[in-house]
């Protein structure tokens, strides 16, 4: 009986060491064909498939010059395809201590400034949501100056402003305010996708002013409350509102000068403001 118990015991520990070295040494026997079929996909330019295998393993047993050679050679394949983003997400995975980090440092500083250029043609051509997409499409760390995230704000409040100017202007038109279509596009940028825009209100709304100075050189206006107010022309006005808008003067303020300019005085009402050449009656 002891003798069996004794068996007993040796063979489990037979089992203890035979079983978990043999799945070690199979463990390994993986790790060495993976890493085999990894380099011969390197030797023969198939880096996808090295990326592929490498994946396989653990972070601790990828060899890191065989793991950042295929990454720079992947990022440089999907860069000639135009695929920059993609490219720079490799690229900036290399680490400072490879034989490729130069090269890959300067790779991403190039690619960085294509999808800059791309994003900002799409921009300036008025396609908001292709730069916006382009832009977002970055890696954080991309080596842009400025960064993509501080580029993107930047447009993004630029587009919203200029497109709120633009609005306010047509509303203006469409409700035939003619001398608040300037106004409102005094807080328009130079972007080349709304001047021509921009312009195109300026012209119609000074056509109507024109049109209306002709029929009613010295306007008398009537105000809510029925007041009658020997208006000065705003004809008149506006060259002189619009020069004080260029000096950097407020709206109200720019109006208030070309007024005092005109001999009038401002008639304030609550909602309105006149420019009056003498007391109301």
């Amino acid at each position: 009986m002891a003798f069996s118990r004794y068996r007993w015991s040796i063979g489990l520990l037979i089992v203890a060491i035979v079983v978990p070295a043999s799945w070690w040494g199979w463990q390994n026997w993986q790790q060495r064909r993976i890493l085999s079929q990894a380099q011969q996909a390197l030797a023969t330019g198939d880096v996808v498939t090295c990326l592929d295998q490498l994946a396989k393993l653990s972070t601790t047993q990828q060899p890191p010059a065989l793991l950042n050679d295929c990454r720079w050679r992947r990022s440089q394949q999907l860069a000639a395809q135009g695929n920059f983003p993609e490219a720079l997400q490799l690229a900036l995975l290399i680490p400072a201590s490879d034989r490729h980090t130069a090269a890959a440092q300067a790779a991403a500083r190039r690619w960085g400034e294509q999808v800059r250029a791309q994003a900002e043609q799409q921009f300036l051509a008025g396609n908001w949501p292709a730069a916006q997409k382009l832009l977002n499409a970055l890696p954080a760390q991309t080596p842009l100056d400025p960064a993509p995230s501080v580029l993107l704000s930047r447009w993004q409040q630029q587009w919203q402003q200029d497109s709120q100017a633009i609005t306010q202007a047509r509303a203006a038109l469409e409700q035939a305010r003619w001398w608040d279509v300037d106004r409102a596009l005094a807080k328009l940028s130079d972007h080349p996708y709304w001047q021509p825009q921009a312009q195109a209100l300026r012209q119609q709304a000074q056509q109507s002013i024109q049109q209306l100075a002709q029929q009613r050189p010295n306007a008398t206006t009537v105000a809510e409350d029925g007041t009658v107010i020997d208006s000065v022309a705003e004809a008149d006005l506006e060259p002189r509102y619009r020069q004080y808008l260029a000096q950097g003067l407020s709206d109200y303020e720019a109006w208030q000068r070309a007024c005092q300019d005109l001999g009038g005085q401002v008639i304030d009402r609550g909602p309105e403001a006149f420019c009056s050449r003498n007391e109301p009656s």
